[in-house]
């Protein structure tokens, strides 16, 4: 397809498919470059059709990052100061460091190979969560720590009708109390930041969100940080998340990124959930990411 960056010149853009049933490589744009409307509105529409898009052999500054990201909207600010660059400037206050690098570890992996995955969807504990995340890989281990991705669409397309009339009215909530008890079993307490550990916050979303573009539905949660359904027990909460996360992150749903430094992926978190994989904490990893704020409601038709 055919995008104009800026007065004269003309670039073809592509969007490759991965060989899986999200993700696809983009070819033909620079992260260097402040997108316009017109190239906003081609990344915007491919990346609701492929829920995950990768941007190969970038090499950006944090501000390059941060300017290419507010061409879409508003960003979100990193509560855990811990965790941005070293030399924060106004415009890359915006960046969150996820990793080993820095005085506090910052990482959603589990701590062996064989350990639970974190699963979710960027702040979904927040009133107004992210509906899209761009990770730039900046230090990459020699193993491990690859970033899985698993379609929600998918997901829900292949619950039984039964299943998608029981779960239309239901409201989960989420709370970084469910992350910060996975984060104590990995023993990675006492090593992360402790601003994640004092806060409390929640917020209460409806298990299927409609995605504002077009229409299609999509499982909605994380294996730890929803911590309950409205008006369930919680062990059947905790009992009903386990088999929901087995049916929803299955390997059939899933894209493995394998991380290359200079990579960069612009996942929707309207429709993707992602996990990061274990690797060895000896060795460093370091991605940059910048959030993007939610701009429709993520109120499900069917909660009025």
């Amino acid at each position: 397809m055919m995008s104009r960056t800026g007065g004269q010149v003309e670039v073809t853009v592509t969007f490759q498919p991965c060989e899986a049933v999200i993700g696809a490589e983009v070819v033909g744009i620079s992260l260097t470059d402040v997108p316009n409307a017109a190239v906003v509105s081609v990344i915007e529409e491919n990346l609701e059709k492929y829920g995950v898009l990768i941007f190969r052999k970038q090499d950006i500054t944090p501000e390059q990052q941060v300017c290419f990201s507010k061409a879409f909207g508003p960003l979100t600010i990193p509560k855990i100061k811990a965790s941005r660059p070293d030399h924060v400037t106004e415009i890359s206050e915006a960046i969150l460091e996820v990793g080993n690098t820095g005085a506090s570890l910052v990482t959603f992996s589990p701590s062996s190979p064989d350990g639970e995955l974190e699963w979710h969807s960027d702040q979904i504990q927040r009133q107004v969560p992210a509906r899209a995340s761009l990770l730039y890989g900046r230090i990459i281990p020699t193993h491990g720590g690859d970033t899985l991705f698993a379609c929600m669409y998918s997901a829900y397309d292949d619950l039984s009708k039964a299943q998608k009339s029981r779960f239309a009215n239901l409201e989960v909530v989420n709370s970084v109390i469910g992350v910060q008890a996975w984060l104590e079993a990995e023993g990675h307490v006492g090593k992360s930041n402790r601003q994640l550990q004092k806060n409390n916050e929640y917020a209460i979303h409806p298990l299927v969100r409609v995605h504002p573009i077009t229409g299609r539905k999509a499982l909605y949660f994380g294996n730890q940080v929803s911590v309950g359904v409205v008006g369930w027990e919680k062990e059947t909460s905790m009992n009903f998340f386990q088999k929901l996360t087995k049916h929803a992150c299955a390997s059939k749903f899933q894209y493995r990124h394998k991380w290359r430094v200079g990579d960069a992926v612009l996942c929707d978190n309207r429709r993707v959930l992602h996990a990061g994989t274990a690797y060895d904490m000896n060795e460093q990893r370091l991605l940059h990411r910048t959030t993007f704020r939610e701009i429709k409601s993520v109120r499900s038709p069917f909660h009025r």
